[in-house]
């Protein structure tokens, strides 16, 4: 049999839970009414840009969101393998934060780099030349279920990208 502290802390509990799911609630219900904003992992893309310290605008204009589908519209570096980097880890942090995916399947980063009109050809080995500093593979090499995901390294690097790109 349970005793009186048993019985509050579960009332304690339940109570906590109570109030997330309201919370939780509201916000679906003001997400039907109002006018939709990028949302970003559960951070606003307003916040997200005050966090990096860009201006809004830019930050919406940098991606294309179509249903679970992020483009990158800019891109910047010197040749083809610079580029393919930078758009793999910005590419790589746009879905970690619009969509809250760690992980991002290969095939979806080398779309992103051929929709910038850059060659695929050498896409693995630049990718593999930014293991283990900057992305980590999840799976085998070849593979279409290989996944990446940025290092705490590769998150600093593509958030001083998006500030470059968005200057």
């Amino acid at each position: 049999m349970a005793n009186g502290e048993e019985i509050k802390k579960i009332r304690e509990t339940l109570e906590d839970h109570e109030k997330r799911i309201k919370s939780l609630e509201g916000i679906l219900i003001t997400k039907g009414k109002e006018a939709p904003t990028l949302s970003i992992g559960g951070i606003s893309a307003e916040r997200l840009a005050e966090k990096l310290g860009v201006d809004n605008k830019k930050l919406e204009e940098l991606f294309d969101i179509e249903d679970n589908n992020l483009t990158l519209l800019k891109v910047s570096g010197a040749d083809e393998a610079e580029k393919t980097k930078n758009i793999s880890l910005v590419v790589l942090l746009g879905y970690k934060y619009y969509f809250g995916n760690e992980k991002v399947l290969s095939k979806e980063i080398r779309r992103n780099v051929a929709e910038n009109r850059i060659a695929v050809n050498n896409f693995a080995t630049y990718l593999n030349e930014m293991i283990p500093s900057l992305i980590r593979r999840i799976g085998k090499s070849k593979s279409p279920k290989t996944t990446y995901k940025l290092t705490p390294l590769g998150e600093a690097n593509a958030k001083e990208m998006i500030k470059e790109l968005c200057k």
